[in-house]
């Protein structure tokens, strides 16, 4: 078979398998150049990464934590969403606009791990509340993070050093410093609480400008954001900030039913948006996936029974409304 034979072949097996096992939309995970040509046959998402800081890559470089309240994100997000949502906007078939997969946000999803799924240790990431608190003044992040700082502790430089056992003697002067604090004291209750609610304003900037770029290119379909990671913390630090722009809640959970239940249960109570569940699944250790991600099945039979409580649990729950693989 040539290039282009495969392709139509693949397709075709593609969609009938959708058909035989019953799903009627395509996850983020699928390649849509491949099931949308010549033409679009079931309704997708579509994917635009604006950040490049997923939790799964080994390598996430410092620059990747873009400054959200620049210029220059605000042009990266309008020239993309004009590229990618600009000639989608009157597909039928199109659903909405994912963004990064799993993105590195939090403390938790930045630590380091001594062991991941390719058996290799990862370091620590810088996330986004220290890597723009450690820009210059000419940074409009850097400048958000000393506007919030000034909020956060009553315009007083003396409660901030305190915090900090830093020696400024203005917050001007804290503007200026370059590289004054490279990480982060996790016993330290205040400067945690400083880097979540700076956070909140670093993600209520990138969804807000991410959305006006898409919409302003594509009015007609949904804003779904990232997917968010939901075997850390990320949820329950940043869900109040993301459904403020989005139009679904879209997540990652890999973990027995009884976890995902209880986790919905207290993220429902916050929102009255409908949840996917863009990747959850259960696996087992083979020559091919010898690590394997999430709860870990004995056998098939373990597998399929833990699938099961998972669908016949979820899909009766009214706001749960899809799960993609």
């Amino acid at each position: 078979l040539n290039s282009a034979d495969f392709q139509l072949a693949l397709r075709k097996w593609f969609l009938t398998t959708c058909q035989e096992y019953g799903f009627n939309t395509v996850g983020v995970h699928s390649e849509l150049s491949l099931i949308n040509n010549p033409q679009p046959a079931i309704p997708y998402v579509q994917k635009l990464t604006l950040v490049d800081i997923p939790h799964w890559k080994q390598e996430v470089p410092d620059e990747n934590f873009l400054d959200v309240f620049s210029k220059s994100f605000e042009q990266r997000c309008d020239q993309m969403a004009s590229e990618i949502a600009g000639p989608s906007k009157d597909d039928p078939f199109l659903l909405g606009y994912a963004l990064t997969d799993c993105p590195l946000l939090t403390e938790e999803d930045c630590r380091e791990r001594p062991d991941v799924i390719g058996g290799a240790p990862r370091k620590a990431r810088i996330g986004w509340p220290r890597r723009l608190r450690n820009l210059g003044n000419n940074a409009p992040g850097k400048q958000a993070y000393v506007t919030l700082m000034k909020e956060l502790y009553a315009n007083r430089i003396d409660g901030f050093n305190t915090t900090y056992s830093t020696t400024f003697d203005s917050f001007d002067q804290l503007a200026a410093a370059v590289d004054w604090r490279t990480e982060t004291d996790l016993s330290n209750a205040n400067e945690t609480r400083d880097n979540v609610q700076f956070l909140k304003v670093v993600v209520s900037k990138y969804y807000q400008t991410a959305r006006d770029s898409i919409h302003r290119h594509d009015p007609n379909h949904l804003f779904i954001g990232d997917k968010l990671n939901a075997n850390t913390d990320t949820l329950d630090t940043l869900l109040s900030t993301t459904t403020q722009y989005t139009d679904l809640v879209f997540y990652q959970m890999y973990g027995r039913w009884d976890i995902q239940d209880s986790s919905l249960n207290r993220w429902s109570k916050q929102t009255n948006q409908p949840f996917i569940n863009g990747d959850a699944a259960f696996t087992m250790i083979t020559e091919t996936m010898p690590r394997p991600y999430g709860p870990v099945a004995d056998d098939i039979i373990q597998r399929a029974a833990w699938t099961e409580e998972f669908f016949r649990g979820a899909f009766t729950r009214p706001e749960f409304v899809g799960w993609h693989y």
